[in-house]
């Protein structure tokens, strides 16, 4: 029978994306697991945002969304024919097809177990094609990490994915290394303004319209209330513009579109008083693991599994989707409320010290076993328990 090693694994993370979100998780993972006595090699796109940030992993810089990149693309393979991954840890939900390419390419070359997490469940821009290539990946997953227990029944029910292939993972802080050093203040935030952070890619599934309509009892309230919608957009701002401009709120209310960089975020992040997410829909967030890490309170609507993160009355508020009543009270409650506000700061700095990604890594490791033990045909009582 052959034996199951439960140390020093080879595990080969793809994350095409090279910024943002989900290639700051792998970091966090991969060092982890590299802590834990794994090799890991992460392939992601060129233009890596975390080059220049300490990792213990090896990094290769293969996609590029803009062009075709065949010689990297060969150096990846073969990189892969020498390293032997045991796992190949799939990344993101963007790129499906991309992914079932890869599968074929890297079953090709030996490689024989694949796990997913899809961070967002579905593409943010999805066709029926994205669908069908999304099920044909899921049903070659050995197991698959999900970042709140809410998602969990859409892709049992969607994607035919068995309850036992599934592990629910907290989402630690992706942004810890940046706070490393001193963050930069953005820019032009005026002396006494109370800031309210929507963080993120700007898309209509995040509920800005709802922000917007809520932001004017907001401001009639606290005066020194500034709002500040900042990230890259994924949709036509125009609309959005003109609803601001409606509104005669542009001394308290900015959209600031953009990709920001660590240094920019880490000194949003510390300006706010409070970040809101009042998505309509949706599946797990970054940003909210980034907001439990500098130690702001949340308010969020009850999507995505957002209450499984933010205690209502504890760590932030909830509030429903698309209900901009509702958001302006709770925001203007954080607002008002000296007390609550650092009452609850406290509650969520003790949350952040519960969620690890040495923890993380931990079960994760565990489940690599699992899937290699089934794979090999190994006997269970060889692997230690984690």
């Amino acid at each position: 029978m052959p034996q199951c090693s439960t140390s020093g694994h080879r595990i080969l993370f793809i994350a095409p994306a090279p910024r943002a979100g989900t290639v700051q998780y792998t970091h966090n993972l991969a060092n982890a697991l590299v802590q834990r006595g794994h090799r890991v090699v992460l392939a992601t796109g060129v233009g890596f945002e975390l080059a220049d940030y300490p990792r213990g992993y090896e990094a290769l810089e293969v996609f590029d969304r803009y062009k075709p990149r065949p010689l990297r693309l060969g150096r990846f393979l073969w990189r892969c024919m020498t390293f032997r991954p045991q796992i190949v840890h799939l990344q993101g939900a963007q790129h499906p097809a991309l992914y079932i390419l890869l599968w074929a390419l890297l079953t090709a070359v030996g490689a024989r177990h694949f796990v997913y997490t899809p961070q967002d469940v579905l593409p943010n821009a999805r066709g029926r094609h994205h669908i069908r290539a999304l099920r044909f990946l899921y049903a070659r997953m050995r197991h698959v990490f999900l970042n709140a227990k809410q998602n969990e029944p859409l892709v049992i029910t969607h994607f035919g994915v068995p309850p036992e292939r599934i592990t629910v993972l907290p989402m630690a802080d992706l942004t810890a290394f940046v706070r490393e050093s001193p963050p930069a203040e953005p820019r032009d935030i005026p002396q006494g303004a109370k800031v309210v952070l929507c963080f993120g890619l700007i898309e209509p599934r995040k509920g800005i319209d709802t922000l917007l309509s809520a932001a004017p009892e907001v401001v009639r309230q606290e005066p020194d209330a500034l709002i500040l919608i900042v990230g890259k957009p994924l949709m036509d701002l125009a609309p959005l513009e003109r609803q601001l401009l409606a509104l005669d709120l542009r001394k308290h209310v900015r959209i600031m579109p953009g990709y920001v960089g660590f240094a920019e975020m880490a000194g949003y992040f510390s300006a706010a008083r409070l970040l809101v997410l009042p998505y309509e829909e949706g599946w797990n967030s970054g940003v909210l693991a980034s907001a439990i890490g500098f130690g702001k309170p949340v308010v969020a609507t009850r999507v995505g599994g957002f209450d499984e993160v933010v205690k209502d009355e504890i760590t932030g508020l909830i509030v429903p989707p698309k209900d901009p009543v509702a958001l302006a009270t709770a925001l203007v409650q954080l607002l008002r409320d000296d007390e609550l506000c650092a009452r609850m700061s406290q509650s969520v700095q003790a949350a952040a010290g519960e969620i690890s990604w040495d923890a993380i890594a931990r079960v994760t490791e565990a489940c690599y076993v699992r899937v290699l033990v089934n794979g090999a045909d190994c006997d269970v009582s060889q692997v230690r328990e984690y």
